[in-house]
This record gives C-alpha cells, sequence and structure tokens, in this order.
C-alpha cells in the first residue's frame, strides 16, 4: 500500500482538489493522511466533510501549529504503507501519479518524479534561489526537488530521520538520501501538478531569497 501524506496549513480553499487527485488515482492501493498544522481557517470543517465521503481512506490529524517538517514527520509515523508519496495541499496528482512512481522506483528505495509547472504568479519566468549556488537564481521552472515529488520506500525515510526543521527541508532530506548511498531514479515524465506561487509554500523560502537577490541587483 502507498501512503500519500498531506501537510496542510490554511489551505481550506484549495484541500478539495487535492484529496479529490488521489481519489482519482487508477492506483488503488492507497490511503491519505492529512496533518492540519493547526489552521485557523475553515480547513477542519473542510477536512471533516471530506472524511465523511472519503470511506475512510482518508485519516486526519490535527497538531498545535509547529511547522512543516515537524507535520510531515507525524504523516511518516502514523503511515501504515511500505511506500510513502507525498502531495502539497495546494497542487494535485495527475490520474496516472502513484501508478508511475511505483513502476518507477521498481527494487529502489527511492524516486524523484517530475513536475508539471503551472505558474500562479502573474509573473512571466519567476525565479527561485539557486541552493546550490548561493547568491545567484534559477528559473523556478526547472526546479527538480520538492516534497510533493518525492516517493519511495517508508523505511527509508524513517531511518534518514525524515525532515529536519531547516531552510529547505526538502531538498536537504534529497542530498542526504543521496549521501547516504540509496538506490534511486528520475521519472521520465510529470505527473504532479505544481502550482507554483498560489500561496506560500513548500519553496517560499527560495522565493524569498530570490526576490531579495534580484532586488539587490
Amino acid at each position: 500500500m502507498i501512503t500519500v501524506i498531506t501537510a496542510t496549513y490554511n489551505h481550506a480553499r484549495f484541500l478539495a482538489g487535492a484529496v479529490e487527485s488521489v481519489r482519482r488515482q487508477s492506483h488503488r492501493d492507497w490511503e491519505h493522511v492529512v496533518i492540519d498544522d493547526g489552521s485557523t481557517d475553515e480547513t477542519p470543517e473542510i477536512l471533516a466533510g471530506l472524511c465523511l465521503s472519503g470511506g475512510g481512506r482518508l485519516r486526519v490529524s490535527r497538531t498545535v501549529n509547529r511547522g512543516l517538517p515537524a507535520a510531515l514527520n507525524l504523516g511518516l509515523a502514523e503511515a501504515r504503507g511500505e511506500l510513502v508519496a507525498f502531495l502539497d495541499s495546494d497542487d494535485e496528482y495527475l490520474p496516472d501519479h502513484l501508478g508511475h512512481l511505483q513502476e518507477t522506483l521498481g527494487d529502489r528505495d527511492f524516486a524523484l518524479g517530475r513536475f508539471d509547472f503551472i505558474n500562479c504568479t502573474g509573473r512571466p519566468d519567476p525565479v527561485l534561489a539557486d541552493y546550490f549556488n548561493p547568491g545567484a537564481v534559477i528559473e523556478a521552472a526547472k526546479a527538480e526537488y520538492g516534497t510533493g515529488v518525492f516517493f519511495g520506500r517508508t523505511e527509508l525515510f524513517r531511518r534518514l530521520g525524515g525532515f529536519r526543521p531547516v531552510p529547505l527541508s526538502d531538498t536537504d532530506f534529497f542530498m542526504r538520501m543521496k549521501e547516504s548511498g540509496c538506490a534511486w531514479v528520475r521519472a521520465e515524465r510529470p505527473t504532479y501538478r505544481y502550482f507554483f506561487g498560489r500561496v506560500p509554500n513548500n519553496m517560499a523560502t527560495r522565493e524569498m531569497l530570490a526576490a531579495n537577490l534580484q532586488c539587490g541587483r
């Protein structure tokens, strides 16, 4: 079984779209764990309604606000599947996302999916701070890393300690995974709809750094 983990904070208006994209998966052996990280909007009510219509496959936990890494780690602790995937609460899967990544994974430990990049900023060619070249920026559409396209064995994520409370926790995890010597692979095509700039999200720190760099030019 695949456990899909979503950490959410005040994304009530996008939750139904995210949850429904999991329910539309062609791969049917999944559960969906949503961690509400202390939302103050209508998120609890929206999730309650989605649970009622979810046939028991959607499980929700609510915590005080502790930030994205802690919420993701709680999801990892509650995962029942031997495989784990992630979905940001303002994004969506294409219908074959889970099936494609499971096939891509094969007998490896970790698979990195690809984004279908959707620019919601109203600006042409938005940029992010370049993790590997401090002081530089890269085109956001060319970003390769993001928690939403991580996929792999639950035991691997737990063994590596999950996500650390550091800036760019997704890239931090990816680099630790590579350094551990795990066998990993990159998917051939995008199956994840990444709505860039829709709301502050997992790449917000990189967006802010990029804005500061551009202003300083």
